[in-house]
């Protein structure tokens, strides 16, 4: 198991503890019992970026569950929390485009969807939404655009000067028409964005991606013991499709919020990579680092990576990722 060690000397509870509880917890819908140990493992790992990502799911599907925006504002904030402490976060940039999505907030969720888009250009969801928000943006032109100017109409006869009366009745239902049109123009786009949380029923929020894979993940994370005894290993790290981490061995205290996200986007570029170019799939890949060879292994909806020494055995290695790839597949 991890090093559960401080600087300080002091023994501290793992973060993955309380996730998993809480991940618990959620399934089944004790929502309120979930963010109760998600606030009891910030207690004990105040940094700790993955327990404010799925206590923001949490309260996700509680804004779902009772429609109140309290729970979305609530959730943003944990997300940008989230972010403070692991900037790459795939999963929370995705959730906060969400979130300002739904409240009309536009260039909040277009500036965090082009640094996804960035990174990874093909992604599905975020250019699905840069989508959404740009076709937006053009609706609201078109709808702010002033009128072509009329054409000249051929000038008739001039019909008999208006009586004193029908000057103030033609003048009266004229400026009803212009305040009905300035009425009409201050409702596009202008109240506070807390205000338009919940407006919106058609943008559906994800917050139950790894529910699905669960079983699955834990047969995978049964397994790591076998990598225990490896001559060079630093920290095995096995995320999920989202790129959150699941389970971790972290022998020399690598940073647990950083790490397994970075590796997440750069396995998640090179998949892309691949299928643009057409040659196969993506399934293992080698980095050399200053913190040591970092593996990455595609295992079935999650991604193992390992951290070694670099003047490791790689050979052993990969019989050791072949032992452990024919256990989970049996």
């Amino acid at each position: 198991m991890k090093n559960n060690t401080e600087p300080d000397g002091k023994s501290s509870e793992p973060g993955e503890d309380y996730l998993k509880t809480a991940k618990d917890l959620k399934k089944m819908n004790e929502l309120a019992l979930a963010i109760e140990v998600c606030d009891k493992g910030l207690e004990k790992n105040p940094n700790d970026s993955n327990i404010y990502i799925l206590k923001s799911q949490i309260q996700i599907d509680k804004f779902k569950k009772d429609k109140n925006p309290d729970n979305l504002k609530s959730a943003l904030l944990n997300l940008e929390k989230a972010l403070k402490f692991n900037p790459q976060s795939y999963i929370a940039r995705i959730l906060a485009s969400q979130i300002y999505l739904k409240g009309k907030a536009y260039n909040k969720a277009k500036s965090m969807l082009a640094g996804i888009l960035k990174s990874l250009p093909d992604d599905e969801k975020a250019s699905s939404m840069m989508a959404f928000i740009i076709k937006k943006e053009e609706e609201k032109a078109r709808a702010t655009a002033p009128p072509e100017p009329e054409k000249t109409p051929v000038k008739a006869a001039e019909p008999p000067a208006p009586s004193q009366d029908d000057i103030i009745i033609k003048n009266e239902d004229e400026t009803a028409g212009e305040n009905k049109e300035e009425s009409g123009e201050a409702m596009v786009d202008t109240r506070p964005e807390e205000n338009n949380l919940g407006d919106d029923d058609k943008l559906v929020i994800d917050s139950d991606s790894d529910n699905e894979n669960a079983a699955h993940l834990e047969a995978l994370s049964d397994k790591l013991t076998m990598f225990g005894r490896l001559e060079g290993l630093e920290a095995i790290f096995l995320v999920d499709n989202d790129g959150q981490l699941f389970k971790s061995i972290n022998k020399s205290g690598l940073d647990e919020n950083v790490i397994p996200s970075l590796v997440f986007n750069l396995h998640k570029a090179s998949v892309m990579g691949v299928r643009r170019v057409g040659y196969g799939s993506f399934q293992r890949g080698v980095l050399t680092a200053p913190i040591g060879t970092i593996i990455l292994v595609n295992v079935f909806y999650a991604i193992l990576t390992l951290v070694i020494d670099n003047d490791s055995d790689l050979g052993a290695v990969e019989t050791r990722i072949q032992r452990y790839l024919g256990e989970v597949m049996q």
